[in-house]
């Protein structure tokens, strides 16, 4: 299959520079070079207009400071990913606020710039997973509120209230997103089956968890990372379970 097309821009004071940088771009077929400038003002006018994945950006600018560019940019809300082109180090301390992709230090070679688009790759990658996987849960069908025998009567529930359901014996302990626990007096099973809900899923045979509510994954330590009024839980996820949810989130969207 072949790589998305990444679009670039380049901003610099220096025809040689940005010259040399297009060279080295060429050298990646999936890299499309959508604007080349000179001036720093025009080159921002250039970011907002195209709005590109990549910004090469040259700090020192006679018309305007590159950081004050790339600020520029991120106060915009701005999608575009920044890598600084500096001849000068120092300029690194200088951009802690603006958080760039990358810097490249002049002079550089290809393979320096062959880690930065590996590294924006990378990134994008988990952008698009993170992407994925919240318009997973946020396009689930919610189910009705249901109604749930417990220890102390009945417990009346909307499913976007439950964070989690644990094995307890013969019984199942509901923890609910106001941090109470309920005991409902049927087994993991039984509950999973009357809450008929996609948002469940089942991390272990005494686990189930609600994806609305799941952070992270940790696939190498097998865990769910659940995030809910203020607290964190670690699930731990069975080995079948964790490759079920791969295949899922992958099946999911499988059109793209």
């Amino acid at each position: 299959m072949d790589q998305a097309t990444i679009s670039a821009i380049i901003i610099d004071d220096e025809p040689n520079a940005i010259n040399l940088l297009e060279m080295y771009l060429r050298r990646f077929p999936f890299i499309e070079i959508i604007g080349k400038e000179t001036v720093a003002g025009k080159g921002l006018e250039l970011v907002k207009k195209t709005l590109p994945e990549l910004v090469f950006l040259d700090i020192d600018m006679p018309d305007m400071n590159g950081l004050i560019v790339a600020d520029k940019i991120q106060t915009d809300n701005f999608y575009s990913e920044i890598v600084f082109t500096t001849a000068h180090q120092h300029y690194a301390y200088d951009a802690l606020d603006i958080k760039p992709l990358d810097f490249l230090t002049k002079p550089f070679c290809i393979t320096d710039l062959a880690m930065v688009i590996e590294k924006y790759k990378a990134k994008a990658e988990k952008k698009r997973h993170e992407k994925k996987l919240d318009v997973f849960i946020n396009s689930q069908a919610s189910t009705p509120k249901i109604k749930l025998p417990t220890t102390k009567g009945l417990l009346f529930l909307d499913i976007k209230n439950i964070v989690l359901l644990r094995s307890n014996l013969n019984n199942c302990d509901v923890h609910l997103n106001d941090g109470t626990i309920e005991t409902v007096t049927r087994n993991l099973l039984k509950v999973t089956k009357m809450l008929n809900s996609p948002s469940l899923f089942q991390a272990s045979r005494s686990a189930c968890i609600n994806l609305n509510y799941l952070q992270r994954v940790e696939k190498k330590s097998f865990k769910f990372i659940i995030s809910y009024n203020q607290t964190i839980l670690e699930e731990p996820v069975s080995k079948d379970r964790m490759i079920h949810f791969e295949k899922m989130i992958k099946f999911s969207f499988n059109q793209d």
